[in-house]
């Protein structure tokens, strides 16, 4: 039989429960521990929603430093119980904070009680106290494995993605969540009014933890393709102040658009070390939106941003797109002038106030990957024909015209229809990228069997070949640089095909300008990469020539000096640190080839291009 609730602190008790969610709830990436410290081991309790995901101690027990780990929480908990102050402290460059528990007062009233000599604690962790860049990663990657960091190692990379997905709690915001764990401490055991603590925390968290710390999951549940998944505001019907408080924004959104930064393709990056570069400008991009005119963002996969907004009302439809293209362009200016970086935005469809907004993100995220494609910086979806409905035939008729472009072996011709069959592909994958993978995979495959049909090979070679085409696409972490592998393999099936009269000799030498596009940076004597061609020096020369065009040292300088363009545009390196990264062997070597190349000095080229994407 149920009893009614009858004693007279349950809603008070409620709504304090009630406050204390609506922090930790909404931020799961930080999970808050009571410790139970009875001078033995440690008991822990899981206050936040449990989540099965990879913490920092899980790399640090595999790799043999459990007993570190203990030791260090033991000093803080001592450190903690000997001050009254919550503790923040770190191990191999991950931070934890605990706070002390008042001890619960004694039933007799007299006093506080021991609980059996126990202690209790708060704990949240694990933390950065600032974003990780590359070298604080590769120097935790060693204290904890002891192994050199390489993108190459799964184990490497796995922890990169355990760390970027790790809170970031800078000064103002770790004062802030401290002064929340001391009053959920007083809460739990009864230490003060707690219908006062209760409007504490609730202020703590409008003021400034929802300021510093915005809620990404409503945002996330804003977009997401679910059709039974709500939007935070459907069953209210408007926004609530707590909605407001937690998203930063006073109306109810109409549009979805999508950021990505956009490395030129001459720029030489690490594949992770662009994961990481990617992580701080999202967490850097994800701040500012909450400074801009009702915009809210969260995470898109590992390397954009996704972003929700409105105009204001009354506008035109024309006055509207301008306002949205303005906000777009803010957040360019900011990326470019803080990471000195390319960022390209995809704006949706606008919707009616407080629909979802999954069709207008995918209509964003779609629009985002076409600006690549169509160098643009600023897309709307309807811009490029989106608003047509897509039939999958037209894909494939698209696949075929690309097949017989090869046939007819036009580099003009093969230029438009790859450009177009890209396109096709986006909008049919959406922003699946193994969808696209696949889709790219099947083609490239497709007109490789053209190739061999026509120009038949020995199985070794096509075998090599194949895998060495197909590779990089394989690999790929993100859309954009799947569709940039798809194009790179392009290049070379078409010279292959072009050239496919000279048998074997065509094929060694793809393969060598291939390993010179991947290691111009490197010294490349002739006679060390005629041998590693199966040429002989004159041979090679020649050979090298005829399929070309120009000479191999031309054709050398000429990489070198496209990438080192593409530093002096999008870095501040100087003439020594980019001669170096791109294999002159001085900086004077470097400015006498890129003027001979561009009829202009590195310093010249960098005033024209100043300020440009």
């Amino acid at each position: 039989m149920l009893t009614a609730v009858t004693g007279p602190d349950w809603l008070a008790n409620l709504r304090s429960a009630y406050a204390v969610h609506n922090v930790i709830a909404h931020r799961p990436e930080l999970p808050v521990y009571v410790i139970l410290d009875d001078g033995g081991a440690l008991d822990w309790m899981d206050l936040s929603e449990p989540r099965a995901r990879l913490k920092p101690f899980h790399f640090e027990n595999f790799f043999g430093k459990e007993s570190l780990r203990d030791a260090h929480y033991r000093h803080a908990i001592d450190e903690a119980a000997r001050t009254g102050r919550p503790v923040c402290r770190s191990l191999c460059g991950f931070w934890d904070v605990i706070c002390p528990m008042p001890a619960p007062p004694r039933a007799d009233g007299e006093g506080t009680g021991d609980g059996g000599g126990a202690r209790a604690y708060l704990y949240a962790g694990q933390f950065y106290r600032e974003p990780p860049d590359w070298d604080t990663l590769c120097t935790q990657w060693r204290a904890l494995s002891g192994q050199a960091p390489a993108s190459a190692n799964p184990d490497f990379v796995h922890f990169v993605r355990m760390a970027l997905a790790l809170p970031i709690l800078e000064p103002a915001l770790l004062d802030a969540y401290e002064a929340f764990l001391t009053l959920y401490a007083a809460l739990l055991t009864g230490d003060g009014d707690a219908d006062a603590l209760r409007r504490q925390i609730d202020q703590l968290n409008a003021e400034r933890l929802s300021r510093l710390w915005p809620i990404e999951t409503w945002v996330d549940s804003a977009i997401d393709p679910d059709k039974f998944q709500l939007t935070p505001w459907r069953l209210e019907g408007q926004l609530t102040d707590w909605m407001k408080e937690g998203l930063g924004i006073d109306r109810l959104p109409t549009t979805a658009m999508a950021l990505m930064p956009l490395d030129a393709r001459t720029q030489p990056l690490d594949w992770v070390q662009a994961l990481v570069r990617n992580a701080r400008i999202q967490r850097a991009v994800i701040a500012l939106a909450r400074e801009l005119p009702e915009t809210a963002a969260t995470h898109l996969s590992d390397y954009g941003v996704a972003l929700i907004t409105s105009t204001r009302g009354g506008k035109s439809a024309a006055r509207a797109r301008l306002e949205l293209r303005e906000r777009a362009q803010r957040l360019q200016a900011f990326v470019k002038e803080r990471f000195g970086v390319r960022a390209v935005v995809g704006i949706g469809t606008t919707l009616a106030p407080g629909a979802p907004l999954a069709a207008s993100h995918r209509e964003a995220v779609l629009a985002l990957h076409m600006c690549a494609q169509l160098e643009r910086d600023v897309l709307f979806f309807d811009e490029h024909g989106g608003r047509d409905e897509f039939r999958y035939a037209e894909l494939q008729r698209a696949a075929h015209a690309l097949g017989a472009a090869f046939d007819r072996e036009h580099a003009t011709e093969i230029k438009l229809a790859s450009d177009r069959y890209v396109q096709l592909v986006l909008r049919y994958s959406g922003q699946r990228i193994e969808v696209a993978r696949s889709q790219l995979l099947a083609t490239l495959f497709q007109l490789f069997a053209q190739i061999v049909r026509r120009y038949p090979m020995q199985a070794e070679a096509r075998d090599r070949f194949a895998g060495e085409l197909t590779r990089k696409l394989e690999e790929a972490p993100s859309l954009y640089a799947v569709i940039e592998a798809f194009k790179e393999a392009l290049g070379r099936l078409s010279f292959v095909s072009s050239k496919a009269w000279n048998g074997s000799s065509v094929m060694r030498l793809e393969a060598t300008l291939q390993y010179l596009r991947e290691n111009f940076a490197e010294p490349l004597p002739l006679p060390a990469v005629a041998r590693k061609a199966g040429f002989s020096v004159p041979t090679f020369s020649r050979v090298f020539k005829k399929a070309t065009g120009t000479s191999f040292l031309a054709y050398v300088r000429a990489i070198r000096v496209e990438h080192a363009k593409g530093l002096i545009v999008t870095t501040p390196m100087n003439t020594e640190q980019i001669a170096q990264a791109c294999g002159f062997q001085s900086q004077h070597h470097l400015i006498r080839s890129f003027k001979k190349t561009t009829q202009q000095t590195p310093g010249a080229y960098r005033r024209q291009h100043a300020g440009r994407s």
